[in-house]
């Protein structure tokens, strides 16, 4: 079958990258044609707009002394343009996808083309705050609603959102009833999804596509990469969102540990190749991390980790995580590697039914 993947727009965030790269390599694995949707984000401001918007950052630029430059838009593309140098080559190399997309109307140009299926996952795309781009409608494909194609929803997720209002529960009812079929990433969404009474299809619990691959899937992108030993006997510090509170308990595990820290963070003065960063994990000594796919790799490289906790980007996916493996939060630094091991085997049996009983 021929797919179209749509997930959150690009950036160079590691665990969204993967988790991307993961999928299409099942689904190209399952015998597929995948490409991805190459949504990216719109710095863009309408012409309209401008003489207004840039007479108010003059204002608060000279007047109020807020640094902001005037053109905001031009420097956040070029931002994101340097912030996504790495995470493009990776990109490029490993994942089929369209010509860059900018809005919903792109995408429909798009889907012009002829697709048998329409999966939107993993990642937080049900996650209000997080769907802007496109709209929340349009992560449940109603882009697609003329078309007589399957729709299916992979692991996907809704962050630490609470319910959305009724209103707009009735008015993406319809798009939920559509789908072939859908499977979320966290078990609270299961529940969500019945207090909203979107109950058909019914959903299912299934692992991040990062957990359908195997440890020598990526051991094989590292040894593809350029990459070189920068965590060996190290404790890898993988932080998204960090604080003095971090810096101290890190402090404390270098002496405890005896070991040196590496940091690393997306928008730290190091960063890394997505090759390089999967090698980071595997040659560490300990993860401390605030990131759920810091934790994934970690668990995937049997490596004992710390997480941090990080309440802004949601802890009900660790959360989740953790029950579904059947892990205590209190002891990841001395886990039972061949029980967890065999955990992830379970739910990939059942992640990867899914799948196949979808597409058939």
């Amino acid at each position: 079958m021929k797919i179209a993947l749509l997930n959150l727009p690009f950036d160079n965030n590691y665990g969204g990258n993967l988790q991307r790269y993961a999928l299409v390599k099942v689904l190209q694995n399952m015998g597929h044609d995948v490409v991805h949707i190459n949504l990216r984000r719109n710095y863009h401001l309408l012409w309209y707009r401008r003489p207004l918007s840039y007479a108010k950052r003059m204002v608060r630029k000279y007047l109020m002394g807020n640094d902001l430059p005037i053109n905001l838009e031009r420097y956040l593309s070029e931002k994101a343009e340097q912030d996504n140098r790495l995470a493009e080559i990776f990109y490029a190399r490993y994942i089929p996808h369209t010509k860059k997309i900018y809005d919903i109307a792109g995408i429909c140009e798009m889907c012009c083309k002829a697709f048998d299926v329409y999966i939107v996952g993993s990642d937080q795309v049900w996650r209000y705050d997080m769907t802007k781009s496109i709209g929340l409608n349009n992560y449940l494909l109603d882009f697609t609603k003329h078309k007589n194609v399957r729709r299916i929803a992979y692991a996907v997720s809704m962050g630490n959102q609470t319910r959305l209002p009724g209103r707009l529960v009735s008015k993406l009812s319809k798009s939920y009833s559509e789908f072939s079929a859908v499977s979320v990433r966290e078990q609270s969404v299961l529940e969500i999804l019945k207090s909203y009474g979107w109950e058909h299809p019914h959903a299912t619990w299934v692992l991040d596509p990062t957990l359908l691959l195997v440890p020598t899937d990526y051991a094989r992108l590292i040894t593809i990469g350029v990459t070189e030993a920068q965590t060996i006997g190290k404790i890898f510090c993988y932080v998204l969102d960090m604080s003095d509170a971090i810096r101290c308990l890190i402090a404390e595990k270098e002496k405890e540990f005896y070991a040196e820290a590496y940091m690393c963070g997306l928008h730290s003065s190091v960063t890394v190749s997505i090759e390089q960063w999967l090698r980071n994990i595997s040659d560490s000594r300990i993860v401390i991390t605030d990131s759920f796919h810091g934790v994934v790799f970690s668990i995937l490289f049997n490596k004992p980790f710390l997480f941090l906790g990080n309440k802004v980007r949601g802890n009900a996916r660790v959360d989740s995580l953790f029950e579904m493996l059947d892990i205590d939060r209190t002891q990841t630094t001395s886990l039972d590697w061949k029980y967890v091991n065999y955990k992830i085997s379970e739910w990939r049996v059942k992640s990867f039914d899914f799948l196949i009983n979808s597409l058939k």
